[in-house]
């Protein structure tokens, strides 16, 4: 194991060095600043097609759409009076629900984009909802099947779920038409194009560029070519490196498996400390299908579940795609104490960062950092990757526990309250 100590001492000097890069360079993104950068429908798709729509206030034309149906390989066909972009300036909403729409209806042809960050088929996905797009395009906009191209966005060019892409099984060739597209490749190497369309517009130029720094930054493309010449040289040096980067590659689900197992068994401890119940723990079998299953398999929650003294259920979950979060839910197995449903309505009602969905009456992200934020779905999401260190992780159930405690002590108050 000395091997594998010297060769990531190696890694991180080259680490070190491209921090120190960064830490020069002009971090300032307006992007990151006005959304989050995970924000498909409010910073991507209208930023996206914004560039797309011939009528923006880009005024090229279509010369940026050109580009694109290029990159992508588009037998698209469109007329500049007649095509539409969706959403464009002057309607900013998604066209029945669709990401982002191309379509010339003299032409009859249209072009899907769905587009997708992080999650993939998150669990806040419909089924079949590429299915429907594309049924509504047929049916309501009466565009011919042969004319519409689907394509499906995402960081890495992955495919969609069977589920997200058909449940009704009326267009059997939808899967065959759908192509994978993804930002690291075609939509970086269009802003790249795009960039050189607009040397002479320094504020269209400047944005592009600042959004081609937040696409290099989400798809791990942000260290310079000599950077990654050199951890290849660190590597490749000598038998010790090669074969301990492939020993660590070859174990990193294994790393991942208990990474989660720790965290969870750590934050149940955590809590019975405090006098919580364990009454629904995250089980091994859970975990073993979340990080070893295959694509439809892993699609599963964690749900950690205790109670307090009083027999409050408050549940601690980490849904497929999303985020760590925690609330009171409508469950029929750990049924909430009529005394607390007036204070928890109370409480949703008069606290905005509380928030009510369906069967959860009550519940909240986890305030931290964005560095912070756990994805248990996701183990290179930075804040998933963190929770392999000892420190890091009993940060993170520091903070889980005290700000459940804080809510449990608020909502005590209110219930005495009200009695």
């Amino acid at each position: 194991m000395k091997e594998i100590g010297y060769l990531l001492r190696d890694i991180n000097v080259v680490r070190e060095k491209s921090l120190k890069r960064e830490l020069q360079e002009d971090c300032f993104n307006l992007f990151t600043i006005l959304k989050k950068e995970s924000d498909e429908t409010f910073l991507h798709s209208r930023f996206i097609s914004s560039l797309l729509d011939i009528k923006g206030s880009h005024k090229l034309g279509n010369k940026l759409l050109d580009l694109f149906l290029v990159i992508i390989n588009s037998s698209f066909k469109y007329e500049s009076a007649t095509v539409e972009i969706h959403p464009n300036n002057l309607e900013r909403s998604e066209y029945k629900r669709i990401d982002i729409l191309l379509i010339d209806r003299m032409q009859n042809s249209a072009i899907i984009i769905e587009n997708k960050i992080y999650s993939g088929d998150s669990n806040s996905e419909e089924d079949g909802q590429l299915e429907r797009y594309y049924k509504r395009i047929i049916e309501e906009d009466r565009i011919p099947e042969d004319n519409i191209e689907v394509y499906y966005l995402t960081l890495d060019g992955h495919e969609p779920s069977e589920e997200s892409l058909s449940t009704m099984g009326c267009y059997p060739m939808l899967s065959e038409k759908v192509k994978c597209i993804s930002y690291s490749q075609e939509i970086l190497n269009w802003m790249k194009k795009c960039v050189k369309e607009c040397y002479d517009k320094p504020a269209l130029r400047e944005s592009i560029i600042q959004y081609i720094k937040l696409i290099e930054h989400m798809t791990n493309n942000d260290i310079t070519i000599e950077e990654r010449k050199e951890l290849m040289r660190i590597i490749g040096n000598n038998d010790d490196n090669l074969f301990s980067a492939k020993m660590l590659i070859d174990n990193m689900k294994h790393v991942y498996w208990h990474t989660l197992y720790e965290f969870w068994k750590e934050l149940s401890e955590g809590f019975q400390k405090q006098g919580y119940n364990i009454v629904q723990p995250v089980l091994n079998e859970t975990i073993d299908t979340l990080v070893h299953g295959g694509p439809k398999q892993r699609k599963i929650d964690l749900d950690l579940v205790i109670t307090t003294e009083n027999k409050l259920p408050i549940y601690v979950s980490s849904e497929y795609g999303d985020w760590l979060f925690w609330g009171i839910y409508n469950d029929e197995n750990y049924a909430i104490p009529e005394n607390y449903h007036a204070a928890i309505k109370s409480l949703v009602k008069e606290n905005n960062e509380y928030n009510e969905y369906e069967d959860w009456i009550c519940w909240k992200y986890l305030s931290c950092t964005e560095e912070e934020k756990i994805c248990c779905s996701d183990f290179l999401c930075d804040g998933t990757f963190r929770l392999i260190s000892f420190s890091k992780r009993h940060e993170i159930i520091k903070k889980i526990i005290n700000e459940i405690n804080t809510f449990v002590v608020k909502l005590e108050n209110m219930s005495k309250i009200r009695q």
